[in-house]
């Protein structure tokens, strides 16, 4: 009994050590099977979200190359409309308009030989071969022993080569638009060829093969009794083709077919490339002929979908996805524009591979991302001390720069406040200066008022032309008064223009014509043919108050000079009289903020003392400078800058001089 109670004493551990591993190994298997399950949906997830974004890039090319074929198709049924017009402007042969072109044709047979065909091989001017295509028409004779040709009429050959002729310079156009097109052809059953790019017609041999030319006979009624678009395949090396056809029928005629063939190496690239290492991108037809193939290249060239895939046809679904883990993943998309489909295949695991690859970046880059922020986390730690330090560094540095807010304010205040006694000195100077007119004008028409009865003819004229001066005087004042006011409150417009500055300097020249005549003075201008990017309006007022300035202090029997040098983007016009001149002091305030005051000019004229400051403010809203030179008897050179620009003519002529070369 002892001896059973101690073994039994004796085996509990190992009981509870065993139970204790097998929950723990549960414990891990179960851990286990669910990390493997979770990492396996993971992965089917990417797996599908891959196959997806094959699916979306298949349609994508499938659309473009879609596009593609609409463009070419929608040009040739542009074609095939413009053939109708034709014949529907032009019902009769002897109403058909005779062109260059036309007489071409028919001249390459002066005689009508039945044994001579009908080229444009020597095109007239002003064509070039470069720009448009070739006719080529079989002889009678030819025509006559050709099975499916028929000429039954030569009035009617003469009406569709007339129409033929019209569509060449179309079928250029066209050729030019549609891209990767190899040529344009119109096959008829007159035998007549329109071929575009223009080829001669020794080097062609669509004549002798326009009965058997596949385009031609898949469209004719025959064969396409509902008249619609038809493709058809040329494999023939590097210059194989596609070509849509589209016929040409009025009332039940069959006239002919107009063709244009896309070279299947430029829809190849419009396929676009395979990036993925052992996939295929095909282009088939509806009974599974491969017609395009890029991707992994194969020992030998594949000719059906078949040879790839056995299954495909049972597994391809209409524009859908079907794959396996073991099986090939296929893709596929059909086209709209013609009979055929785009086929993408992946081997097996090819995207099982990228999907692991992914998920297991994926885990690193979490693992990753939790190591920096525990790495941030500990650096976080770490700067709030040099956080606090840099909010008391920026709290002084605010403090600076609230000071030195106040300090500008101050400036500006003081800037304000000049600006203020300014505008109080103009206006004294204004009132001052209108006064006087003022005054003499009250005190004159009061004396006609009172004695105008008992004047003289002459006499009122005087006081007339007396007047009108004075308030001629009084509205140039008020005139620089209103533009220099619109200036400092920003109210005159910026309206820069491109114009000859010759026209502008002529403007300002006859507007002081008067008063420099009435001083016997000449104005020369020199300035020369130049043109400029400047507000015409601004550019005429700086250019009437400096000839004003000029003609007031010149003496009688002077003269006023303008001229004109470039300086790089700007040029420089000068205002040059040999007046009275300026003493420095009164140059160095005329050239900081204007003069004081007004100075009487060389007759006694008067003024505000404002045109020269209204100057300055219109030449700085150019982005120039004003610059003055004087000295007392000699007289002054006023000068301004202003932007220069070319002549918009000349330029449109050298633009069209380079563009024709």
């Amino acid at each position: 009994m002892k001896r059973s109670q101690a073994a039994s004493i004796k085996t509990h551990p190992v009981t509870g050590t065993a139970r204790t591993d097998r929950v723990l190994i549960v414990a891990l298997v179960a851990g286990a099977l669910l990390g493997g399950y979770l990492l396996w949906s993971h992965i089917n997830d990417r797996i599908a979200a891959i196959e997806t974004i094959i699916g979306s890039q298949i349609r994508a090319r499938a659309a473009a190359l879609d596009g593609q074929f609409q463009i070419a198709g929608g040009h040739l049924a542009a074609l095939r409309q413009r053939a109708e017009y034709f014949y529907a402007e032009y019902p009769a042969p002897e109403d058909v308009p005779r062109s260059p072109l036309l007489s071409a044709l028919l001249s390459s047979n002066p005689g009508d030989q039945p044994d001579q065909a009908y080229t444009l091989n020597r095109l007239p001017p002003p064509y070039l071969t470069e720009q448009i295509g070739n006719i080529i028409a079989m002889s009678d004779l030819d025509a006559s022993q050709q099975p499916g040709i028929s000429r039954p009429d030569r009035d009617i050959w003469r009406q569709e080569a007339a129409m033929a002729v019209q569509m060449l310079p179309l079928m250029a156009v066209t050729s030019s638009l549609v891209p990767d097109t190899n040529r344009l052809i119109y096959a008829s059953v007159s035998g007549m060829v329109a071929v575009h790019p223009w080829i001669h017609s020794d080097d062609s041999d669509l004549l002798l093969q326009v009965v058997t030319y596949p385009p031609f006979r898949q469209a004719a009624p025959q064969m396409n009794p509902g008249e619609k678009q038809v493709w058809t395949l040329s494999q023939k090396g590097p210059a194989a083709t596609a070509a849509l056809s589209l016929p040409l029928s009025l009332h039940g005629r069959y006239f002919g077919t107009f063709t244009i063939e896309l070279l299947l190496e430029g829809l190849k690239q419009k396929l676009g490339a395979v990036t993925r290492s052992g996939s295929q991108m095909l282009l088939i037809d509806g009974e599974g002929t491969i017609i395009l193939r890029t991707g992994s290249a194969l020992e030998q060239e594949p000719l059906r979908l078949e040879q790839l895939v056995p299954d495909a046809a049972e597994r391809l679904t209409a524009d859908g996805a079907t794959r396996g883990i073991s099986e090939p993943f296929l893709v596929s998309a059909a086209l709209e524009q013609a009979p055929w489909r785009v086929v993408y295949i992946v081997p097996p695991l090819n995207i099982l591979v990228p999907a692991m690859k992914d998920v297991l970046i994926s885990v690193i880059g979490f693992l990753a991302a939790l190591t920096v922020v525990l790495f941030v986390t500990r650096r976080l730690t770490q700067r709030s001390l040099a956080v606090r330090d840099a909010a008391m560094q920026a709290e002084r540095d605010a403090r600076a720069a609230a000071e030195r807010a106040l300090t500008d304010l101050r400036a500006a205040h003081d800037e304000l406040d000049f600006l203020n006694r300014e505008k109080t000195r103009f206006f004294s100077l204004i009132s001052h200066d209108l006064r006087g007119p003022f005054n003499s004008m009250l005190g004159m028409t009061q004396e006609l008022a009172d004695h105008a009865p008992r004047m003289a003819p002459d006499q009122t004229a005087d006081f007339a032309r007396s007047v009108h001066e004075m308030a001629r005087k009084v509205f140039d004042l008020l005139e620089n008064l209103l533009q220099w006011s619109r200036v400092q409150m920003s109210g005159t417009p910026f309206a820069p223009a491109i114009f000859p500055i010759r026209d502008v300097v002529a403007h300002a020249i006859r507007d002081v014509t008067p008063t420099a005549q009435a001083k016997n003075i000449q104005i020369l201008d020199a300035v020369g043919d130049r043109w400029v990017l400047a507000d015409r309006t601004m550019i005429l007022a700086v250019l009437r108050n400096l000839l004003m300035n000029a003609v007031k202090f010149s003496h009688p029997d002077g003269a006023v000079h303008v001229t004109s040098r470039a300086m790089g983007d700007r040029l420089e016009v000068a205002v040059t009289d040999k007046g009275v001149g300026m003493e420095p002091d009164l140059l160095a305030e005329a050239m900081e903020t204007g003069p004081k005051t007004s100075r009487p000019g060389t007759q006694g004229e008067t003024g505000t003392g404002l045109g020269l400051t209204l100057v300055r403010d219109l030449v700085l809203r150019h982005g120039g400078e004003l610059m003055l030179d004087s000295a007392p008897g000699q007289g002054t050179v006023v000068k301004f800058s202003i932007p220069m620009t070319a002549n918009p003519a000349e330029t449109k002529r050298l633009l069209a001089a380079h563009g024709g070369k």
